[in-house]
């Protein structure tokens, strides 16, 4: 049985608001952020990769961590 991360949890959902900008994706991934473990220096990289820098912006200001 292959299982995700909590990370790979929050980037997939990090992915549909990325690509088709749904914000019920992008309030599920905060809410994983912040109750779970989750690696943002990951996110922060893989976002980058993605083109997605704004839109990490606004994720992270909503975890409630501020972007670098």
């Amino acid at each position: 049985v292959r299982m995700l991360s909590t990370t790979d949890s929050c980037r997939d959902r990090l992915a549909a608001f990325f690509h088709w900008d749904d914000r019920q994706s992008l309030s599920t991934a905060v809410q994983i952020a912040r109750h779970r473990r989750v690696d943002l220096k990951k996110i922060r990289a893989w976002s980058v990769r993605e083109g997605a820098l704004e839109k990490l912006s606004e994720f992270l200001e909503a975890v409630g961590k501020p972007p670098r």
